[in-house]
């Protein structure tokens, strides 16, 4: 074979190499389904993380206030779903199941102010871990509890105004804290981990409207936990 010939064939391989993996590239986007529809500013929440998530080229935000999306038929095109906000209940016991065999068999879960929600499901309160009972409010700092959990291992303490939101724990869920409020009285978890079948399940109580969601710190700490739950490395989100 010539060597004009091997350049040629060469050239052709290194082309369909880029195709395919320019087509895995775009295959590998977390899709991630941002439940709202009910209290709180969820779309003002998706209207500041959106963007954020866009610029690291790794997710694919659907926003939804179906709560059908939570059937398997639906919630099977997704790699993670992600709740925001406050109030509602499930209205068809298929939409429960749904999230549950998700998550059971390896879909990701992650909970933004959104444990006083579905009070009367017990499996949504199992799956977060807690359940609002009561909250403060005003700036404070978040303390870091846990430097080794790849989601919060480079994060310092840092400020946010927020509400502080107190919760009660689930008799099942074993607590680990990432992170806490730290203002007198109060220095109760603010964020957390855990694991439900194949799934990985991260949650913070803050966010409740828009000086939470413009904060950097708290954006950052979202998207990490996003990478996290969906079983990727957390990354930092691009700088504005």
């Amino acid at each position: 074979m010539s060597h004009r010939m091997c350049c040629w064939m060469y050239g052709l391989a290194a082309l369909a190499l880029m195709a395919l993996t320019g087509d895995a590239a775009v295959a590998e986007k977390t899709k991630v389904l941002l439940l709202g529809g009910r209290g709180h500013d969820w779309k003002g929440f998706h209207a500041s993380i959106a963007p954020v998530l866009d610029k690291t080229g790794d997710f694919d935000v659907t926003l939804s206030a179906e709560l059908d999306d939570l059937k398997a038929e639906s919630i099977n095109k997704y790699n993670l779903v992600l709740f925001y906000g406050s109030g509602g209940n499930f209205t068809d016991e298929a939409q429960e199941q749904g999230l549950g065999q998700f998550v059971k068999g390896g879909g990701g879960l992650v909970g933004v102010h959104a444990t006083d929600a579905f009070k009367k499901s017990d499996l949504y309160w199992k799956l977060l871990g807690g359940r609002f009972s009561g909250h403060g409010g005003g700036k404070f700092m978040v303390r870091i509890d846990d430097k080794k959990h790849p989601v919060t291992a480079p994060m310092e303490d840092f400020e946010i105004s927020d509400e502080t939101y107190r919760n009660q724990y689930h008799p099942d869920f074993k607590l680990h804290s990432l992170g806490r409020v730290d203002r007198g009285n109060e220095q109760q978890s603010m964020i957390w981990v855990q694991q439900y079948g194949k799934g990985r399940i991260f949650n913070t109580t803050l966010g409740h409207g828009g000086q939470a969601f413009a904060n950097p710190h708290f954006q950052r700490l979202v998207v990490r936990g996003l990478y996290w739950a969906a079983g990727r490395e957390p990354k930092d989100p691009p700088a504005n």
